[in-house]
C-alpha cells in the first residue's frame, strides 16, 4: 500500500473534498457518539464525557483514510505513476537533524506568537483546550501521539505529497496543504498558527519526503504545550511567552527566537539534499486541475 500512496496524485478539488467533507463527516460522527452517550447514559459525568470525546478523536479520519487508500490504488493501477522521490536527509546525520528540528519547532512557535496574540481566545475555547490536557494518558495519546500521526499523514503525506506528484510547484503545494492543515482544526484561534506551522512542516517534508520527521515536529509542538499545561495547571490556556518572561525580556526572547529560526533554516537549506535534483518531476509534469 505504501507504493500506492507515494504515487498518489489527486487533484486539488479531490483534496478539498477529503478535508471539507470526509473529515467533517468523521468529526460529526465522533461528536454524535459523544452526544448519544450524554443523552442516553445519564450516569456519565462531564469528566467522563470529555475523556470519551478525546478517545474518539481518531474517528475524525474514519472516512478519509479508506477513501485515500482506494483512490491511491486506483490511480496507481490506471496510470502506473512512478513516485518522484524517496526519503533522504542529505548530508546531515539523522540524530543531529532530529535535535536541530526540536529547537526549530520551539523557536518557530515563539517567533509566530505575535501574529496570533491579536485574536482573543473565547472562554469556551479555553475550556476545550483545558479539557484536552486534563485527562492524563488519554489526553497525551490523543494530543501528542494520534493528532501528529493522523494530521501529518493526511496533510503532508497525502495532501502535500499528492500535490507535488500532480505537478504543482513546491511553494503552491506547501501553501495549499498548510491551509488545509489550518482549516481542519476548525477554529480561528488555531488556524493562523496551524497554517504557519504547516508551511514549516511542509518545507521539511518537501526537502526530505519523510513524514516521520514532520510527525516528530508536530509531536514536539503539541508535547511542549501539553507538558506546560500539566506542570502548571493554573496557567491560562492562552498564556504566551510574553506572559512568561515579562514585557521587558520579551523583545530579547523574540529576537533570539527569530535569529535562531533563520540560522536553522539556512543550515537545513545547505545540508539537506538539493531540492532541484530530488524533485525534477514536480517541475515537469503539468498541474492537475
Amino acid at each position: 500500500m505504501q507504493k500506492y500512496l507515494r504515487a498518489y496524485a489527486p487533484s486539488l478539488g479531490e483534496l478539498w473534498f477529503i478535508m471539507l467533507v470526509l473529515v467533517c463527516l468523521g468529526g460529526g460522527m465522533a461528536g454524535g457518539i459523544v452526544a448519544a452517550l450524554a443523552n442516553f447514559i445519564f450516569s456519565l459525568d462531564s469528566d467522563t464525557l470529555v475523556t470519551i470525546s478525546i478517545a474518539v478523536y481518531p474517528l475524525t479520519f474514519v472516512f478519509a483514510i479508506p477513501f485515500v487508500f482506494y483512490r491511491a490504488k486506483e490511480n496507481y493501477r490506471r496510470h502506473k505513476i512512478i513516485p518522484s522521490s524517496v526519503t533522504t536527509f542529505g548530508r546531515m546525520p539523522l540524530l543531529l537533524l532530529i535535535l536541530v528540528l526540536f529547537f526549530l519547532v520551539l523557536a518557530f512557535a515563539t517567533s509566530i506568537e505575535p501574529l496570533t496574540m491579536w485574536i482573543p481566545m473565547p472562554d469556551f475555547i479555553k475550556k476545550i483546550f483545558e479539557s484536552l490536557t486534563s485527562n492524563g494518558w488519554v489526553s497525551f495519546l490523543s494530543v501528542v501521539v494520534m493528532a501528529p500521526l493522523l494530521e501529518e499523514w493526511l496533510c503532508r503525506k497525502v495532501a502535500l505529497g499528492g500535490l507535488l506528484n500532480s505537478g504543482y510547484s513546491p511553494a503552491v503545494a506547501i501553501c495549499w496543504s498548510a491551509l488545509m492543515f489550518g482549516i481542519i482544526h476548525m477554529n480561528p484561534w488555531q488556524t493562523i498558527p496551524a497554517f504557519l506551522m504547516g508551511v514549516l512542516f511542509g518545507w521539511i517534508y518537501w526537502r526530505t519526503r519523510s513524514v516521520w520527521l514532520v510527525i516528530f515536529m508536530h509531536a514536539v509542538n503539541n508535547g511542549v504545550a501539553f507538558l506546560l499545561a500539566t506542570l502548571f495547571p493554573d496557567i491560562s490556556e492562552d498564556v504566551g511567552m510574553l506572559d512568561l518572561v515579562g514585557p521587558q525580556n520579551y523583545p530579547l526572547v523574540l529576537s533570539g527566537a527569530i535569529v535562531l529560526v533563520v540560522l536553522i533554516v539556512w543550515l537545513l537549506h545547505k545540508q539537506l539534499a538539493p531540492a532541484s535534483s530530488l524533485f525534477k518531476r514536480e517541475e515537469q509534469q503539468p498541474a492537475a486541475l
